[in-house]
């Protein structure tokens, strides 16, 4: 009994950690794809769609920056 109970606790664990959703993001700068962005994978733990994560156009300096996440 007792393995069986451990059994069904190791599916449960590998299906949670197995289950994750994943969201990609690309920053642009002026348009164009800034290789150099790091934080553009990340895992979603909310109820939130990927795409609310992402940023529309702004511009500072003369330089226009958004972020779009998938």
């Amino acid at each position: 009994m007792k393995k069986i109970v451990i059994l069904l606790f190791a599916v449960c664990a590998l299906l949670a950690f197995s289950c994750n959703k994943y969201c990609n993001c690309d920053h642009y700068i002026n348009g164009e794809l800034d290789k150099d962005y790091t934080g553009g994978r990340f895992v979603k733990e909310s109820s939130n769609t990927c795409a609310d994560y992402s940023r529309p156009l702004h511009e500072i300096d003369g330089v226009t920056y958004e972020v779009k996440c998938k």
